[in-house]
């Protein structure tokens, strides 16, 4: 029979036992805070103090055999107060953050009774592969001449994706107050000071030991060929009077071309004389003149996470020139999702449109009409133009692959005529939409036509969760549902793009499509299953994606279907934590813990069921995690610590979902196809809101007995008018335990924590 879910007796049972179950509070457990600006990619280390990464390119793989290169070993400022030496990486920091609503990451610390405020960033307004590193020095207590040292220590040798040390080589020029260094890898670095340096130093006089022995860096040339090369380089501040500061600044420049003395000229032309608190400020202002305010009625934690969410946003499109420009990325390195999936690019997209930021919208969707696809064909059965997975950082089509085939999924068709649609929608940009519309129609909009099978679903793929093929390819709900969505999109681009025919028929093959939704992927009791082939074996046929029928307006939030839908998701998916929800329950490890973008999507769709109280605990709950993560949003939460895990920080899955739920928060319904699938009436429709039964569960309630609250008790999200939102989870279907449900309900609700 179809495995039923029991939270209530799961919570019970727990209490019976006399084993409480653990509140799971918001906690820091990320570690790393990255800096972008689509060309440069940097992350400050927090459990090693230090910067650790300074990428080739912001993505993963530029193309096909070839990975990005982390060229940082580790870079970090010092301070000398009198004569004793102190790299800052030993100086336990007291605060680390992002200076908010900026890209720019804040680390405080202090050293023989000076305050150190050290800032690092990837600068927005500089369009170069770079990086800025900047001290501030503030006398709290004694005396003593004060300087402030820097050090790079990056790998330019041999080999990859983390080259090594052999053959480099460093040389200062004077001229330009600057380092570069070389070496096997072909490309050259730049290390300058922003303003006049005091003193530089290289191997073979090591600027580190030089530091700790109270030393000034040793001013030599450089060193020829030689392993593991190192430069510094140091600005005298004074000795300052108590509450009087200074600053130091020195940034760092890749130059792909070996050519590193250009690359220093560019970054000083952007400099243009300002001091190092200037370019800090002005970095500060141009982030806040990109970041839209957060609507109306968000609390203070949850305007910060909207504008950090902004930034990530930024951080995560790609700037570089040419094919790669305008790629969103599952995740900002060090996150290793810094890939362009289409899925999670689709949802980034609407978020930035959502959020006013139409420009890059535009570019995201730029790039996939200029992207190099067709590799698939014989599976896709039709030319098209939207990747059947994601990207190479070069713009050309990728498709992962393992022991059963490669991933292919039809879903990125139909989301991307969402993220036009709403692009079009909010810019009016018919002139791009007439210059795309030929490409948009024969090789998207008409591809799902022809996928399109006479039951009204999508014909069978790898779908959301990547099953990859060969056998495991299936009827997935959530494509069919993103099918429905994009071709009533793609009904509207029509029209406006003077194609009156191809309205009407993607309008009629979007309501099939949606239709196909309650005809052929609802259980017995009315939840929208994963896949068709899910619901005829019985098993693993859960899947949190369905809530996206509800979301994009297919199914009325309010009947059966979505009803039956959250309640089962609610009771089946919920992991040990108590928090959020699991992807599905295929009972792998990666579906099996918390998913973010689950949550979030899932607190949409709660909203339009009515159920305002499980929506805000959820959110509230995601929301405090991230506050207290640098707000950051990972992929996943442990299933049982809840502590960060997967890769972070995310972008369409992590930001844009968020995004999303913030800005449709209290809006009305949008429905995607002039109306809701219609559903047979029942004694739910009815209006009883009965607990719904289904065939296979000897006759129980789906809610396992719990009074009439849409199958939630008092611990589960949604259950309680507090907006606490504790959930105990748990897997079973023994009907024993129903006997005692009515006896400890009121002590399940004394003994709630959260």
């Amino acid at each position: 029979m179809v495995e039923r879910a029991a939270t209530f007796l799961t919570v019970a049972a727990a209490l019976l036992a006399a084993s409480p179950a653990r509140a799971v509070e918001a906690h820091r457990s990320e570690k790393s805070l990255p800096s972008s600006n689509g060309v440069a990619a940097i992350a400050w280390d927090a459990s090693r103090s230090r910067l650790t990464q300074f990428l080739e390119h912001p993505y993963r793989y530029p193309s096909s055999g070839k990975e990005t290169r982390n060229f940082a070993y580790d870079s970090y400022p010092g301070i000398r107060v009198g004569g004793a030496g102190t790299w800052l990486t030993s100086a336990a920091p007291i605060t680390i953050e992002y200076v908010p609503g900026t890209g720019v990451v804040h680390v405080v610390r202090a050293v023989a009774g000076v305050t150190i405020d050290e800032y690092h960033f990837a600068p927005i307004g500089l369009h170069e592969n770079a990086s800025v590193m900047l001290v501030k020095a503030t006398r709290a207590s004694g005396s003593g001449a004060i300087d402030a040292y820097a050090l790079f220590n990056f790998h330019l040798g041999s080999g990859g994706p983390a080259p090594g040390t052999d053959a480099e080589q460093i040389a200062f020029d004077a001229q330009r107050d600057a380092f570069f260094e070389w070496g096997p890898s072909g490309v050259a670095f730049g290390y300058g000071s922003i303003g006049a340096s005091s003193h530089h130093g290289s191997t073979p006089n090591n600027p580190y030991a030089s530091l700790m022995s109270g030393a000034n860096l040793a001013d030599n040339a450089g060193t020829g060929a030689t392993s593991d090369a190192v430069a510094g380089l140091q600005a005298s501040l004074g000795d300052l009077a108590a509450g009087a500061s200074a600053w130091a600044g020195w940034f760092t420049v890749l130059a792909p071309d070996a050519q590193a003395a250009p690359a220093v000229d560019r970054v000083r032309a952007w400099i243009a004389g300002r001091a190092a608190d200037k370019i800090l400020s002005d970095e500060i202002a141009a982030w806040s003149a990109w970041v839209t305010p957060p609507p109306a009625g968000a609390s203070a934690l949850e305007a910060a996470l909207a504008k950090q969410s902004q930034v990530v946003l930024r951080m995560g499109q790609v700037a570089e020139t040419g094919k790669p420009n305008g790629q969103i990325l599952a995740s900002v390195a060090p996150g290793k999702w810094n890939i362009a999936w289409v899925r999670d690019m689709a949802y980034a997209t609407v978020a930035l449109v959502k959020s006013g930021h139409l420009a890059e919208a535009k570019a995201a969707l730029a790039f996939q009409m200029q992207a190099t696809v067709g590799a698939y064909q014989q599976y896709v059965g039709a030319p098209y133009q939207i990747s059947v997975v994601r990207y190479f950082g070069d713009g050309s089509e990728e498709s992962d692959s393992n022991g059963d085939g490669p991933n292919v999924e039809f879903d990125g068709f139909g989301l991307f005529l969402w993220a036009l649609d709403e692009y079009v929608a909010a810019s009016n940009d018919t002139a791009s939409l007439t210059t795309w519309w030929p490409a948009v129609k024969t090789k998207i909009a008409d591809v799902l036509v022809h996928l399109q099978e006479a039951s009204g679903l999508i014909a069978p793929d790898s779908s959301i969760w990547e099953v990859h093929w060969n056998g495991k390819q299936r009827h997935f709900a959530y494509t069919t549902i993103t099918a429905a969505n994009g071709l009533c999109a793609a009904s509207r681009l029509a029209s406006k793009a003077s194609d009156p025919s191809g309205g009407t028929q993607y309008l009629t093959a979007g309501q099939k499509a949606r239709d196909a939704l309650l005809a052929n992927l609802r259980a017995p009791d009315g939840t929208l299953g994963q896949s068709t082939e899910g619901l005829a074996a019985q098993t693993g046929w859960l899947d949190a994606a369905v809530v996206e029928a509800v979301n994009f307006g297919l199914i009325d939030p309010s009947r059966r279907t979505a009803r039956a839908s959250l309640r089962t998701l609610q009771a089946g998916l919920v992991p040990p934590s108590g928090r959020g929800f699991m992807r599905s329950d295929v009972g792998d490890w990666y579906s099996s813990q918390e998913w973010i973008f689950v949550d979030l999507r899932a607190s949409r769709a709660l909203e339009l069921h009515g159920d305002t109280a499980a929506r805000d605990a959820l959110f509230a709950w995601n929301v405090d995690q991230a506050s207290e993560n640098f707000r950051e949003l990972s992929e996943l939460h442990d299933r049982v610590t809840a502590d960060y895990a997967g890769e972070s920080p995310m972008v369409g899955f992590g930001a844009g979902a968020y995004l999303l739920a913030l800005l449709d928060r209290g809006a009305s319904p949008k429905i995607a196809c002039a109306t809701y699938a219609s559903e047979p009436a029942d004694p739910v429709d009815a209006g009883d809101d009965a607990p719904v039964t289904t065939p296979d569960d000897g006759g129980v309630a789906a809610d396992g007995g719990v009074a009439s609250d849409g199958g939630r008790n008092a611990d589960t999200p949604g259950g309680s008018s507090s907006g606490c939102g504790c959930v105990a989870a748990g897997r079973g279907d023994s009907s024993s335990a129903i006997a005692i449900g009515v006896v400890i309900a009121t002590l399940l609700r004394r003994r709630r924590r959260c």
